[in-house]
């Protein structure tokens, strides 16, 4: 039975599309791997740092001024509500807005100093060059969520892997062959950047977009109130994932922050499958029936769920020897800290599955208190934990952090589906 359910589902066009969003994904990983180590080789630590902040803080800045826009684009355009026109518009009218609400914040903050203690010693010249990318992400983001909409999946994850060729291949031409050093690195990445958003533009105006901003008073009260529902889990989300990183720093220090992030990216490699799949199935949640979602889902939920404990019992018996093979043996402290986290990120992988069930269904928000639950325990255990046990502590937090949020998101799993069935 477990041999034909994969079968089906493999065989499926969503099967089709959950491997195609998996395999641009490890290719990206594989592709970003390649040029971190060869940057860092070129940059050194400093340098290589430097430029990670100065492409993060656009990043950064679009994810709290985008304002949930790119999940309301997936459920409005999959649910056919709006058009692609009507969306892009409104999208390219946000994306403006943002752009110069960021701009001003970022100049507000240079000008105090304030950005001085935000990202301490990175020039300010460079984070000002790094500005016009907030438009791109923004814009990118927006752009991106509209072709998941359309079912134009494949399309997407290709500019994605499009834009990670570009940084590797301009990063070998300006850094490596020209020695243009940090400021051809951030010019690398910002030219990859801005060429992956002008490829998502194009598509999205062959799917019927437009690139001019109009206000349009429905479409836009529409996806603000959606959006923001799910702009406050993404902003916990956020937190929750990299919080501990900061905790682990002032208790502990730089170095065992080295140590913890290691075991913490080993793990998270865990979330590829589940990522793939709520990618793919928030469209197809927002176009089904509820009774035909809730079969499908649980069936898909199973399966992930299964294929990421796996992965876990093969991470947990090779682990050790792949931390010393891949980091060398100063790292090893972290293979512990990877045991303790294998657990909740087996549940919080089923998690990921059944939370796009329910946003796809139109409740937004309930992603938010799942993650704002999520958020609090991470805090409580990390304070609680980390003083005593070190990295393992935080550790031990994270997967308690992340077992509590998939129980939270089971029990309203189960109380969207009986809303949505009594409503059907």
């Amino acid at each position: 039975m477990t041999r034909n359910l994969i079968q089906r589902l493999t065989q499926s066009r969503f099967g089709r599309q959950v491997g195609t969003v998996l395999g641009a994904q490890l290719l990206s990983l594989a592709l970003g791997f390649v040029n971190t180590a060869l940057l860092a080789r070129w940059l050194g630590a400093g340098g290589k740092g430097t430029l990670d902040l100065v492409l993060l803080v656009p990043e950064v800045l679009a994810l709290f001024l985008g304002l949930g826009v790119g999940v309301s684009n997936v459920y409005f355009a999959s649910s056919r509500r709006f058009g692609v026109a009507e969306l892009s518009a409104n999208s390219v009218l946000l994306a403006l807005g943002g752009t110069l609400a960021g701009s001003l914040l970022l100049v507000s903050l240079l000008v105090s100093g304030g950005a001085a203690l935000l990202v301490p010693g990175v020039p300010p010249e460079l984070l000002l060059a790094g500005l016009p990318l907030l438009a791109v992400a923004l814009l990118r983001n927006a752009f991106a969520a509209l072709l998941r909409g359309v079912d134009r999946i494949s399309e997407q994850v290709a500019v994605d892997v499009g834009q990670q060729i570009g940084v590797l291949l301009l990063g070998l031409l300006l850094v490596g062959g020209l020695g243009a050093g940090l400021p051809g690195a951030v010019l690398a990445g910002g030219l990859a950047r801005v060429g992956g958003g002008l490829a998502m533009a194009l598509l999205v105006r062959q799917a019927g977009g437009r690139w001019w901003p109009r206000w349009h008073g429905a479409v836009l009260r529409a996806t603000l109130d959606f959006g923001l529902r799910s702009y406050v889990a993404n902003v916990l989300q956020f937190f929750n994932y990299r919080l501990d990183a900061f905790l682990v720093n002032g208790f502990l220090g730089p170095a065992a922050v080295g140590v913890y992030n290691v075991a913490v990216r080993l793990a998270e490699l865990l979330w590829q499958l589940p990522n793939a799949v709520g990618f793919v199935l928030l469209p197809r949640a927002a176009a089904s029936k509820p009774e035909a979602l809730s079969r499908f889902t649980r069936r898909v939920f199973w399966l992930t769920s299964g294929v990421t404990a796996a992965g876990a019992a093969g991470l947990a018996l090779l682990g050790q020897p792949l931390i010393v093979l891949l980091f060398s043996a100063t790292f090893a402290e972290a293979y512990p800290a990877l045991l303790l986290l294998l657990p909740g990120v087996v549940l919080l992988g089923g998690a990921k599955v059944l939370i796009n069930d329910v946003v796809g269904r139109g409740f937004p928000h309930y992603n938010s208190i799942t993650s704002g639950l999520g958020l609090v325990v991470t805090i409580a255990l990390d304070l609680l934990l980390i003083p005593q046990l070190g990295i393992n502590g935080a550790a031990l937090a994270s997967s308690a952090s992340y077992a509590a949020t998939f129980f939270l998101t089971l029990v309203i799993y189960q109380l969207v589906q009986r809303r949505s069935a009594a409503q059907s």
